[in-house]
């Protein structure tokens, strides 16, 4: 693992396979020991296009939490607010300095969750993410 993250390209960010075409989607990618998750609502590269950043390990620990259903205190807290909307952030400090938020929807979080289950982001099963889809 390098000591900082890589410059994610768009190849690399992949969803889960239960996402919507319509393009709705988290989109989570795995390069040189980081993860980047991202929302794929906003234009790639935007000034907007704002990224959730997590090494590895940080990760695959929210990964095992989440089919354990013991998620708090990993590196990722996923809110649902009283809109109905969910918020995604960062409990770990992010390299950028900054405390981005991403935002999706009940279905896009349903999806997310589903692909972590069947194990879609998993590092040993996609050891390479460049691909979209």
């Amino acid at each position: 693992m390098t000591s900082t993250p890589p410059a994610f390209a768009e190849r690399d960010f992949r969803k889960a396979s239960a996402s919507h075409a319509n393009q709705e989607c988290v989109r989570v990618a795995r390069r040189d020991g980081w993860v980047g998750l991202r929302d794929d609502k906003t234009p790639f590269g935007a000034h907007d296009d704002l990224r959730l950043v997590f090494t590895e390990p940080q990760f695959d620990a929210f990964l095992a939490g989440v089919r354990s259903g013991q998620t708090a205190g990993l590196c990722l807290e996923m809110t649902r607010r009283s809109d109905g909307m969910y918020a995604f952030r960062s409990a770990a400090p992010q390299p950028s300095g900054t405390a981005e938020e991403l935002e999706f929807s009940e279905a896009e979080v349903l999806a997310f969750l589903d692909g972590v289950a069947q194990g879609e982001f998993d590092r040993d099963t996609t050891p390479d993410m460049a691909v979209s889809g």
